[in-house]
């Protein structure tokens, strides 16, 4: 069955996280990816988590997540004829807004599309700044609210904002090679994303209200966000559900599932703003009530009733929830012929055109060979 993106070319010669899962989006549906990489490969190699608790360039379980599927080449091995041949015929070219002088030589101006991916972006005051996740989630906002009331916010773990990042990348960049496949675009274009914008969709209700109302919301406590209650992660019999109640039916409908039916018709509690007012009321009886029930039960009966619940699975229960199990959540990358780690598969699902479902990681140069001929 053809993929949807067989027949382009997407060369990445960033080497970020956030360049990478952009370029994992067409290698996981049939675009060709070509890794122009440095000789000791690109950092993302190097990226915790590790497979082995060793620091080697074919170590590092991200790198293995954001790379199956692509070809990689040593750029430095290359004849400036073979890179550039390489170049010239790429539908998208992906860096990090740094280009080394020979790649620019060899690339301007012959390719239709160009996707700089940057912490900021090319303009503005923190322009020139070098980002951290950990820095995006504090300017944005993000942080401010998770944790306890008393003592220093919670830092959320993980790249989100270089996977956020690449993700809009992909869908502009997709856009214009779209464009340009059928004729609208004649001129070569460069496009910029800017990961701190992107990953404003974190807190987008939050700065706009700000905005608004000039008004900070102060730190309310784990698993108080307003203004939506009960909003987040509680512990059941066995197992956690996530809670997300906004309407009234959906308030009488939850009540009804947790035998709380005293507070389902109460006026106050109709709104998501005035049972946050009373959260410290129905907090408690409401931890009470979910312990005794399992969490899956609770999910299932949340389906029947029109309640947005979500059984939220353990590391170690992950791999066997149903839904992801019948989804194809999850698939293997082949690190390589004795080795194989299992990783998310893509994040969206067409069906007539079905993606690859995990696939090969390459060495560092593996193709470059191929490319020389």
């Amino acid at each position: 069955m053809q993929q949807a993106l067989e027949g382009l070319l997407v060369v990445d010669v960033g080497g970020t996280i956030a360049t990478g899962y952009c370029a994992k989006q067409f290698a996981d549906y049939g675009a060709q990816v070509i890794n122009v990489e440095p000789a000791d490969g690109f950092a993302t190699r190097f990226e915790p988590p590790l497979i082995d608790d060793v620091e080697v360039p074919d170590n590092s379980a991200l790198h293995a997540y954001l790379s199956t599927n692509k070809r990689s080449v040593v750029g430095s091995a290359l004849s400036d004829v073979e890179l550039g041949s390489v170049l010239a015929r790429a539908d998208l070219m992906l860096d990090d807004g740094q280009l080394d002088e020979r790649i620019a030589g060899l690339y301007a101006p012959r390719a239709g599309v160009r996707m700089s991916i940057t912490w900021y972006g090319q303009s503005g005051p923190y322009a020139d700044f070098h980002g951290t996740d950990g820095q995006i989630y504090a300017l944005n906002g993000m942080v401010r609210s998770i944790g306890r009331i008393a003592g220093p916010p919670l830092m959320p773990t993980g790249c989100q904002a270089q996977i956020v990042g690449g993700m809009s990348a992909y869908i502009g960049a997709l856009g214009h090679v779209v464009a340009k496949d059928l004729g609208n675009l004649t001129e070569p274009v460069h496009l910029h994303t800017s990961m701190f914008e992107a990953a404003m969709c974190f807190t987008d209700v939050g700065a706009i209200s700000h905005y608004n109302t000039g008004l900070e919301a102060p730190r309310m406590g784990v698993n108080r966000y307003p203004p939506t209650y009960p909003l987040g992660v509680f512990p059941c019999r066995d197992g956690w559900l996530g809670v997300t109640v906004l309407t009234p039916s959906q308030w009488r409908a939850f009540c009804k599932l947790l035998d709380m039916e005293e507070f389902a018709d109460v006026e106050l509690f109709q709104t998501s703003i005035g049972r946050m007012e009373a959260a410290d009321v129905i907090e408690p009886v409401m931890r009470d009530r979910l312990l005794l029930h399992s969490a899956e039960d609770l999910f299932y009966r949340g389906q029947q009733n029109a309640v947005p619940l979500a059984r939220v699975p353990t590391m170690e229960e992950l791999f066997a929830v149903d839904q992801f199990v019948e989804r194809h959540a999850f698939s293997r990358a082949q690190v390589s012929q004795e080795r194989s780690i299992t990783v998310p598969s893509v994040p969206f699902r067409l069906f007539e055109t079905p993606p690859l479902f995990g696939g090969p990681v390459a060495s560092v140069g593996a193709h470059n060979a191929e490319v020389s001929r």
